[in-house]
């Protein structure tokens, strides 16, 4: 199925954390922030969990919150206890009714979070599921995570067991 694009929006700013492990992400962490500023429908947050980094991550993202304009930009630095432990403390100071999460090493293209927003008031999902790629020795290959989202009886154990997001 597919959906129609969404409208122009008149808000600038959506009810969004996003959520944001770090480990060691001092040479990608800026291009994950500068990828959340240049959203078309901004979030109102943006939470970065600094899990026990040892190359600046933490001083780099908080030196970005000059640039990220409106947004909140919350940037905690905890001991080292993995990416799960980091979502779950970056979930927990979050204070906004959606979560879209964000690896440090990666980024968006500028209508991410319009159009996830779009397709979840138009299907009444709770959840969204994105392609991506995954490019290994050259040769570039599409995850196709709307796939994954619905094998199985439920999406939710899709997730678990494949993931998709």
């Amino acid at each position: 199925m597919t959906l129609p694009k969404p409208p122009n929006t008149p808000s600038k700013f959506a009810d969004v954390s996003v959520i944001i492990p770090a480990y060691n992400a001092g040479d990608t962490i800026l291009r994950a922030l500068r990828s959340v500023a240049g959203q078309t429908m901004k979030p109102r947050e943006v939470v970065i969990v600094d899990d026990g980094s040892t190359d600046g991550t933490f001083d780099a993202a908080r030196e970005f919150e000059s640039q990220i304009e409106g947004i909140s930009l919350i940037v905690i630095k905890q001991e080292n206890q993995g990416a799960g432990a980091a979502r779950n403390r970056a979930l927990n100071e979050s204070s906004q009714p959606v979560i879209a999460f964000l690896d440090a090493d990666d980024d968006w293209l500028p209508e991410k979070l319009k159009r996830s927003l779009y397709y979840m008031e138009m299907g009444g999902y709770a959840l969204v599921a994105h392609n991506g790629y995954r490019i290994e020795d050259g040769k570039k290959s599409i995850i196709d995570g709307a796939q994954r989202y619905h094998e199985g009886p439920s999406p939710y154990i899709s997730l678990y067991r494949k993931g998709y997001l």
